[in-house]
């Protein structure tokens, strides 16, 4: 997995970074998510997991995947799960019968059928940018299970999957750091970086 590239990058790019790197996720963690969940996490995803348990809390916010998303390790998703839930309830639904059907209704639709009214239970975010957006990979049934989409602050998940799987995600973000992505340069500032 891609992942492996990554923390080596970090290691010799970006030592603050690496040094914030926190220890994966056990067996039983991933175990645990599940049950919470009560939903299959994709295979690649729990293996990222095994071997990412995110970045630990700093002032810096470290944009790895481009152009502006720093990821997620498992306990940080599951914690940002509840608040976007909990933050998008009650807003676009006149009662609260109403909004369970549209759930409902949602959670059967396909993985990678937008949604722009609800944070579904069935999202879990794996980056985010820092100002209200995120990347969630969606563990509804389908063809693209486990595809990773994006939730904007305005516009909901109102857009095709970004990557059709975490691998995908992971193994761009290690061409776009070895600067082999035209549309994403890497650009160092004293101990941080970021993409333009």
């Amino acid at each position: 997995m891609s992942w492996t590239g990554i923390e080596s990058w970090a290691r010799e790019k970006a030592p603050k970074l690496y040094a914030a790197l926190l220890p994966p996720a056990s067996e039983a963690d991933i175990a645990a998510a599940e049950e919470t969940l009560g939903f299959p996490l994709p295979a690649d995803l729990v293996t990222w997991w095994r071997q990412f348990g995110g970045i630990a809390e700093t002032y810096t916010h470290w944009p790895i995947v481009p152009p502006h998303w720093q990821p997620h390790g498992l306990d940080d998703a599951l914690r940002l799960r509840t608040q976007m839930i909990e933050a998008i309830s009650g807003i676009a639904f006149a009662t609260p019968d109403e909004e369970k059907d549209f759930e409902a209704t949602a959670l059967r639709a396909s993985a990678g059928t937008p949604c722009v009214d609800l944070w579904l239970p069935a999202w879990l975010p794996v980056a985010g940018d820092g100002a209200g957006y995120e990347l969630f990979v969606d563990l509804r049934a389908g063809a693209r299970h486990g595809c990773v989409m994006e939730w904007g602050k305005y516009s909901g998940a109102d857009g095709e999957p970004v990557w059709p799987n975490v691998t995908a995600m992971l193994d761009e973000t290690l061409r776009a750091l070895g600067g082999s992505r035209e549309e994403h340069r890497l650009v160092f500032e004293h101990n941080y970086f970021f993409w333009e």
